[in-house]
């Protein structure tokens, strides 16, 4: 009795498989077919090779790569099988723990726009402890609008490539500012989730002393603030501000020109 033989539509129909992926699998021979009509270039699959395709199958749902189920096809051994599939386990491991991490990463970002959202000006100026931190730090003397351009370069030689996008920003901001109502930034500065390195060169980090601040919330709106409240505050109480932040409230991959968004004003007393 001639043996069946079934195009690679019929086996793509029985197994599911796409044909456009058979067709691949024929062009690095992972899976050939066990005949090519010389005339018509059509190709044949027969009863057996379809022990091999479920094969693959399974090792694809595992997500295996495409070099290591070669590997499988041709050791024919159960025991070499078990020790790839831990080797390839260990991976799956550290992917799990990669998307993990990544499915926290989106949580946080949601939680910071509902902070955005939620920020409102203050009323009122409170002061606030704040212990020393170290931060990268960038500012750009010969283009102060390119502050952003220097911190990313900072950022990118310290760091490599940070475990996580999680980050806060703030600004080393001109104290005259505050008295003209203009977000004007000297610098720009972030904090990861990661700390700085301690053998990292002064000019790509600055230290935000500690101690107690004036602070109050704002909203920025394109460079336009409204720094009456802090500035009478200090005034009533004879503060020349000398050291001057602007942080902001909540990190959103896009800035809100339009609306304005909100930061918050720490003023050293």
């Amino acid at each position: 009795m001639e043996e069946r033989r079934y195009t690679v539509g019929e086996v793509s129909r029985i197994t599911g498989v796409p044909k456009d992926t058979l067709l691949y699998y024929d062009k690095i021979d992972l899976f050939k077919p066990k005949f090519v009509n010389p005339q018509t270039k059509y190709r044949y699959y027969t009863y057996e090779q379809f022990w091999h395709l479920d094969i693959i199958i399974c090792c694809r749902n595992l997500n295996i790569p495409l070099d290591t189920i070669r590997e499988i096809l041709v050791a024919k051994d159960n025991q070499k099988i078990v020790a790839m599939m831990k080797e390839h386990q260990k991976y799956a491991q550290e992917m799990s723990k990669y998307y993990a991490r990544v499915s926290e990463d989106i949580e946080w970002y949601e939680e910071q726009y509902e902070m955005v959202v939620n920020a409102n000006a203050s009323k009122d100026v409170f002061v606030k402890y704040f212990p020393e931190k170290k931060v990268i730090y960038a500012e750009n003397e010969e283009n102060i609008r390119e502050y952003h351009v220097s911190w990313m370069e900072a950022v990118r030689g310290i760091l490599k490539q940070p475990d996580s996008f999680r980050r806060f920003s703030g600004f080393v901001m001109n104290p005259e500012g505050l008295e003209k109502n203009n977000f004007m930034k000297i610098g720009e500065y972030v904090e990861f989730n990661t700390e700085v390195p301690v053998e990292v060169q002064e000019d790509v980090y600055r230290i935000l002393p500690e101690g107690e601040y004036a602070c109050c919330v704002v909203n920025v709106v394109k460079r336009d603030v409204d720094f009456s409240i802090i500035k009478n505050w200090l005034k009533e109480r004879g503060i020349q501000p000398e050291l001057v932040f602007m942080e902001e409230i909540g990190f959103q991959l896009y800035e809100y020109f339009g609306q304005g968004y909100p930061c918050l004003v720490r003023v050293k007393i």
